[in-house]
């Protein structure tokens, strides 16, 4: 008999934790998992690659509309709300597992229907230490006893376990599951042709133009590099509440002619490809699913020393820096002078890559929800 399971997540807007759960629930063994999927936004790029299979659920069509953003402004209203319309779309349904993909609001909406299933499950990913970004949806104490009741915890790095352990007390079984990299899919999309007539040293960053991701940072590291007479670029593909802020800082730093922001990008692999570097200047990550993508590319990468990345790159394919501007600058510097540290980061990328191997992991998820 298939195992029936609930799975609650925020969206699937174009992000890196949507990414993966599309990529989960797509590989996901359709014999022995029945999977609803309870969104509380039912909206996202990523909602097209979902299996027809899968069913899923939506609180609200779009976070965008005005009722929603005034809603959510109070938090007791909101959680009642929340909580009045999943129960009207579960309608008294029962599972075997039910599971919060992301903290934050995923797992306080989890928090309220722990009743419907008898093993309860989530997902951490990111830094609860260094990087609580979800006050506003989720208070510390009431998330603390949220995970002193649950199951079993999955984390996409064991810095992030660490982190956790070292905030919060559970009797919880944990365990670490490194997010799945498609290495096939996401070679096959980089093959997309793109036009590349720049011949400059080329510095990839993909993510959404947010706090946590701190492109300002990279943008430093862009004066630094220019004030020492470098001939380079910088493509910046993403999105976000900060991205009109970030072009003023460009133009500010005089460096808006060696940074172009493309915006999001829904196949994003054809231009990392061209990328001479991928550089992640993250303030917190849980799991830089964009650095084991740069591997897959064989694109080597220079990162700040977020949660994860010590472990994505202990077999080799880049280097992590610390969170100075200087000290990244620095290093992209050296790449650019002796190419051939830069192909021996190459070559580390090809076999770095084969820790992130999808049926892998795969296995170690059935694992989990079994």
């Amino acid at each position: 008999m298939k195992r029936k399971i609930l799975i609650i997540h925020d969206s699937m807007n174009a992000g890196g934790a949507e990414r993966v759960l599309a990529t989960l629930l797509s590989n996901l063994d359709a014999e022995r998992f029945d999977v609803t999927l309870l969104l509380l936004y039912k909206e996202g790029v990523f909602l097209k690659s979902l299996p027809s299979h899968i069913e899923v659920l939506g609180l609200s069509e779009s976070s965008s509309t005005f009722k929603e953003r005034l809603v959510n402004h109070f938090y007791r209203i909101r959680n009642r709300i929340r909580r009045h319309r999943a129960s009207k779309l579960l309608g008294g349904r029962e599972f075997d597992v039910t599971v919060s993909f992301m903290e934050g609001p995923a797992a306080k909406l989890h928090q309220q229907f722990m009743h419907v299933s008898p093993v309860n499950l989530s997902w951490v990913h990111t830094d609860v230490k260094n990087g609580r970004w979800y006050d506003f949806w989720f208070k510390e104490d009431e998330e603390r006893r949220f995970y002193q009741k649950l199951d079993r915890i999955a984390f996409v790095s064991k810095s992030a376990c660490d982190a956790f352990k070292s905030v919060y007390k559970t009797d919880a079984q944990t365990t670490v599951i490194y997010n799945p990299v498609d290495v096939e899919k996401i070679r096959c999309n980089a093959e997309v042709p793109v036009e590349n007539n720049d011949s400059r040293f080329t510095i990839v960053n993909v993510g959404r133009c947010v706090y946590q991701k701190n492109q300002g940072r990279l943008l430093e590291v862009a004066r630094i590099l220019k004030s020492r007479g470098l001939d380079f670029r910088i493509l910046i593909l993403g999105n976000g509440p900060l991205e009109a802020k970030l072009k003023q800082t460009a133009a500010a730093l005089d460096v808006a002619g060696h940074v172009e922001f493309m915006g999001y990008v829904g196949n994003p692999y054809p231009v990392m490809k061209t990328g001479d570097v991928f550089c992640m200047t993250s303030d917190v990550e849980g799991f830089g699913m964009v650095v084991a993508e740069s591997l897959a590319l064989s694109v080597p990468v220079v990162t700040t020393p977020v949660s994860g990345v010590t472990e994505m790159l202990a077999r080799g394919g880049g280097i992590v820096t610390s969170f100075s501007a200087e000290e990244i600058a620095d290093t992209l510097e050296l790449l650019m002078m002796h190419r051939d540290r830069l192909e021996k980061l190459k070559q580390e990328a090809q076999t770095s890559v084969a820790q992130f191997d999808l049926h892998k992991v795969m296995a170690d998820v059935s694992r989990f929800l079994s």
